[in-house]
């Protein structure tokens, strides 16, 4: 019992202690029990842990692979790998100490591409880096240098969706000989890399360079690559690394023999002995597009920010392949119609930012994009370059909307001389129908609709001027006149908008003199019209409906004209047998109709055109 009450009272002292300490160092000791608390329980945490495991990583690489949608998307991976090479002594000396020339070689057999080769003479890679490509996926050792493009280490496995292997040629300064990589894409080991049997094809003036060889080319991603298609890729992907002096890249073509095997023994001897590089049977150099050669008008907002470069042009024609794109560190990310995170906060979207009169680029360099290259992440430099395109976007708007109502005014005059033929063809038939003609009377030009490109003359009044356009001896010698303006024969269509009426209703169309104008503000009017781009497009339902306006105005003139009052049911025969062969005239002018609007749209409305519009 004595023992017990000695050891209670101990153990009583030492709570005492324990608690007279905490009360002086409270913040001390809590903070020391509480982390070894927290560390207990991280180990306890840390044994519980599940490591992340990929069974088949090969399978895993091939599958990454196929997020490139085209052949030509993958060669620019490794073409893109030559540019950053030298990035760092073109940033320094703002040029190239020697000059970068990158080579892509297709290589067909039979019309089928077998062989894609992307050569340079850049520094090449030592041996260990070369190792590296296979050991370490996933990593990019330009990942922490922001003026280099690769980041996330998966390019080099981005031949895996399009090819059966690639074979890596390099040499380095530090190295005495051309080491050789091959990767296929079913294997899960590799040997290592090896004395490379052939030299390099072009290398540096110190002997330097790379050759990467896509080997195996699956049919289905290879039939669609062509020279001109990847020339077409460089220039829109590189477009404004181009610009650099100094700096060339080529697309070459080459039909390969039957016999591979002695075609590789014949060049290998043929290089080995000095010979120098295969002849081609194709060789284009690529090159940047040159904005200065478009006509319109530029936009380029104030910017304080050196890293940000913006120059937007509202052409005065479509130019297709060059929509306005966004740049980051010279390569191309997207079109910024097609950046959805901007798109989302424009007022005009597509219809502005996809439009291909809207034309230029946006050079950007701090702005990290996705693994995919086609939007950006968030970030203070994402807003920034938003913000200043959005402070544009209302004077963009305002100026491709006066190009398109230039464009408008020419369309309309051309379509106006469509209706007018075949309003005059539907004149020759009612006279005819008046007064049949007799038996040498020749009527076969009612059917003639004639070329877009003439004005007011059809059918008997081609005839006519066709007779007075043929040369006689007397005007052989005569010298040239100016060309007069076709004058005006018989009535005349015009659409443009017209006012109200004074109870403030909306007419169809109104007959001044012998002009028909039809109103192109009318409900009726704009529900039929469809336009692409804002360029007007003319359709069958459109011209059914002119066709019924027309009809109805032409004969009101004709009755007020000759004094006739024929009855209802002559009247609805008129009208419906007239406006029938004014619809069926526009169908057969249709086609060549279309053309002529699209050319407008490509070739850009002439200014002796509108000038002669608005007179």
């Amino acid at each position: 019992l004595m023992a017990t009450a000695l050891r209670l009272a101990s153990s009583r002292r030492a709570a005492h202690k324990w608690r007279a300490l905490r009360s002086f160092f409270p913040r001390w000791l809590s903070s020391s029990t509480a982390n070894e608390a927290a560390a207990a329980k991280a180990a306890v945490a840390e044994a519980d842990r599940v490591n992340l495991t990929i069974s088949n990583p090969v399978l895993l690489l091939n599958n990454v692979s196929h997020r490139y949608s085209s052949l030509s998307r993958i060669v620019l991976e490794y073409a893109d790998n030559a540019l950053d090479d030298r990035e760092h002594e073109y940033r320094e000396n703002e040029a190239y100490a020697y000059p970068l020339e990158i080579f892509v070689d297709l290589e067909t057999r039979k019309g089928k591409l077998e062989r894609v080769t992307v050569r340079d003479n850049c520094r090449g890679m030592r041996l260990a880096k070369l190792m590296r490509l296979l050991e370490h996926v996933g990593e990019s050792e330009k990942k922490f240098t922001p003026w280099l493009n690769g980041q996330f280490g998966f390019g080099v496995h981005a031949f895996r969706a399009a090819a059966d292997q690639l074979i890596v040629r390099t040499k380095h300064a530090e190295e005495d000989h051309v080491q050789e990589l091959r990767i296929c894409r079913m294997d899960t080991s590799f040997a290592p890399a090896l004395k490379s049997a052939l030299p390099l094809e072009h290398a540096s003036p110190s002997g330097t360079g790379t050759e990467v060889v896509m080997d195996g080319i699956d049919p289905d991603w290879g039939h669609d690559l062509t020279c001109e298609e990847m020339v077409r890729e460089i220039q829109h992907h590189f477009e404004r690394l181009l610009t650099r002096s100094g700096l060339s890249i080529r697309v070459r073509e080459r039909q390969i023999d039957s016999k591979r095997s002695e075609k590789a023994a014949a060049g290998g001897a043929a290089r080995k002995a000095g010979g120098g590089a295969a002849a081609m049977d194709r060789d284009v150099r690529c090159s940047a597009f040159d904005y200065d050669s478009i006509e319109g008008r530029d936009f380029t907002p104030n910017v304080d920010n050196d890293k940000l470069k913006i120059r937007l042009k509202v052409a005065d024609r479509e130019h297709e392949g060059q929509r306005a794109r966004v740049f980051l560190l010279g390569r191309r990310i997207n079109e910024i119609g097609n950046i959805l995170s901007f798109i989302r906060r424009s007022k005009h979207k597509q219809q502005l930012w996809s439009h291909p009169q809207l034309v230029g680029y946006i050079e950007v360099q701090d702005i990290e994009p996705v693994i995919t290259r086609d939007e950006f992440k968030k970030n203070a430099a994402r807003e920034e370059l938003y913000t200043a395109l959005l402070s544009v976007e209302g004077k963009l708007q305002k100026a491709l909307s006066e190009e398109l109502d230039k464009q408008r005014v020419v369309t309309y005059n051309v379509i106006e001389n469509v209706l007018g033929k075949a309003l005059k063809r539907a004149i020759r038939i009612d006279r005819n129908i008046a007064s049949p003609p007799g038996p040498s009377d020749d009527v076969s030009d009612t059917n003639a609709i004639g070329s877009l490109e003439e004005s007011g003359t059809t059918g008997a009044d081609t005839k006519v001027v066709e007779e007075e356009q043929k040369p006689t001896e007397s005007s052989q010698e005569a010298e040239p006149t100016p060309k007069e303006k076709p004058k005006r024969s018989g009535p005349g269509i015009v659409l443009r908008e017209l006012p109200e009426t004074a109870d403030g209703a909306t007419r169809r169309y109104q007959v001044s003199g012998d002009l028909i104008e039809i109103n192109t503000a009318h409900p009726d009017f704009k529900s039929r019209i469809r336009q692409k781009r804002g360029r007007v497009q003319m359709n069958d339902r459109l011209g059914g409906y002119l066709a019924n306006v027309i009809t109805a105005s032409y004969k009101q003139q004709m009755y007020e004209r000759t004094g006739k009052t024929p009855s209802a049911d002559e009247i609805y025969d008129d009208l419906l047998r007239s406006a029938s062969d004014i619809e069926q005239s526009l169908k057969k002018s249709m086609p060549a109709l279309q053309r002529e609007l699209k050319a407008i749209s490509k070739d850009g409305p002439k200014k002796d055109n509108i000038e002669e519009k608005a007179e």
